[in-house]
This record gives structure tokens, sequence and C-alpha cells, in this order.
């Protein structure tokens, strides 16, 4: 087993930030994978030794791969852009299962929910002020309420909440609720699929889902399901009317946003399917990497 300073030498002065993914791209996937697994070595071993690592492996894989994007070596080593990310994503997973606690009581409906949910996913996701009065025009033509409605809910919302609209985690950290409740909407995998790329990924999804194992097919039907109804800004009707033609397509994500106002999270999922969250970024990474490779 290497030494703490091996793998802290090793992430920090990877070759991975060195390649270019686009003219190489399976150096670049296996130096990725390579450093995942030493990410994920140092945490087990040597920052979490006591805490079993299904509990946090798939929040770690996730920060890694958003930072991995994002990470400029001339700012800095990596582990302190990772560290920093890491604790606020944990932070926020912690604090999102104890939300209900802080909001005095105040009861939503289910639609009422959803649209809170929306309202804030959209405005977080486009860097949007939501009480700007242009900003909940826009949103209301996207969902298809009134101006009025929108900013009633945000009302709503606001007052549900702590006065300070923070609360703290286990940890002691301060933690946004508007940062909570937004990110609820996510199910927090790795997303391949976006309006920008939907016509033609959608057949090619749907080929490679008809070939994998029939063990795994209850999973990634949910998975994907998510992705396409994230990419759909959460439209139900048609999400419905493009999917029902679709063998990955699985109805329990409609059925679950309609009665929570919510998309399942990837650990939910991964309870849904008697697997752990590892196991589950696993087989979605597989997943992923074969749709890469027959694109």
């Amino acid at each position: 087993m290497k030494t703490r300073e091996e793998l802290e030498n090793l992430i920090n002065n990877s070759v991975l930030f060195e390649i270019d993914k686009t003219n190489d791209p399976v150096l670049y996937k296996t130096e990725r994978s390579r450093f995942l697994e030493w990410l994920t070595e140092y945490f087990r071993f040597y920052i979490f030794p006591r805490k079993p690592l299904e509990d946090y492996s798939y929040t770690l894989i996730e920060t890694a791969l958003e930072c991995i994007k994002y990470y400029d070596r001339k700012k800095g080593k990596f582990l302190h852009l990772f560290n920093n990310a890491f604790k606020r994503d944990l932070s926020i997973a912690k604090a999102k299962e104890r939300i209900d606690k802080y909001r005095q009581g105040i009861k939503f409906s289910n639609s009422d929910q959803q649209l809170i949910n929306k309202i804030l996913s959209f405005a977080k996701t486009r860097n949007l002020d939501i009480y700007d009065v242009g900003v909940q025009e826009k949103i209301a033509n996207i969902i298809g309420v009134s101006r009025d409605k929108i900013a009633e809910l945000i009302h709503m919302n606001d007052d549900a909440a702590v006065v300070n609209a923070t609360i703290a985690n286990d940890e002691g950290d301060e933690i946004e609720l508007y940062d909570i409740q937004s990110n609820a909407v996510f199910s927090q995998v790795d997303e391949i699929i976006s309006r920008d790329n939907f016509n033609e990924m959608i057949s090619q999804i749907n080929k490679i889902f008809k070939s994998v194992q029939q063990r795994q097919k209850r999973l990634l039907s949910l998975l994907l399901t998510a992705d396409v109804f994230k990419a759909l800004d959460f439209n139900v009707d048609l999400t419905l009317k493009i999917l029902s033609a679709y063998d990955f397509f699985n109805e329990e994500i409609i059925t679950l946003y309609s009665e929570n106002g919510d998309i399942p999270t990837a650990k939910t999922i991964s309870d849904m399917c008697g697997i752990s969250e590892q196991s589950l970024s696993r087989t979605y990474r597989n997943f992923k990497e074969k749709l890469a490779d027959n694109r």
C-alpha cells in the first residue's frame, strides 16, 4: 500500500492534466481511472480510515469528476481544490437529510414543492437571481404558471426557512438552504445527455441499454430516465411522450417525482436496487464508457 505522501504526490502531479482528451481519449480515460483510484485510496486509508467507503464513495467520484473538468494546475495543487469542494458536497449531503427539521413546520402541497424545486434548480444552474422580476417572468414562461405565482412560491419558501437561511451540519459548517433545496432535484449522477446532444444520443443510449446484462437493467433504467428527465427540464408530459417508445424508460422516476417533487438521489436509487453507491457509480461509469466507445 502506498504511503500518504506517495499518494498526495501522485495526485498532485498526475500526468492526467497534461493529456489532450480530444486527441488522445484512450490515454486520458486510462489516466483518469488511475487518478480516481489513487484519490479513493487516499481518502479510504488516510482521511476516513474508520468510515465505510460506501458512505461517501459516490460523492467523492462525482466531486472529483467535476474538479477535473475545471482544474488549472497554475492555480495550485489539485488536492487543495478538491478538499474544499468535497467538504462542501459532503456537508450538503448531510444537511439535506435534515432539512425538514428546519422548515418551521410549514408544509407544502406536492405540486407547490415541485414548483419550488424547479424554480430553485433553474435559477441555481444558470446563476440567476430569483428575486429579479425579469428572471421570475422567464421561469414563469418556462414552467407555465403566472409570474405572481412564482413570486408567491419564492416568498413561501423564504418563510419556511430559518431566519438566516442557513443550517449547521454535524461538523458545525453553515450550509445555505438555497443550495440544498436547489440541489435536491438532481440525481447526483454525471450527466451523459443534455438538450444539446439529445437527438443524437437517445437512440444510441437505447441500443447500448438493450445489450447490458439483465441484472443491471433496472438500475440503469432509473439512472438513464432521470438523466433524460433532467435534460427535458423535468417536463413530465414531454418525457412520457418521448420515452414511452424506448426500452430504458422507467416510469418509477416520474412517479417518484410526482409524489415527492423530486427525483431520487444516487443513494436512493442504490437503496431501491439493493446495491452500494460505489457499485452504482461503477455500473453507470461502465455504461457511459460503452456509450463513448460507440459514438
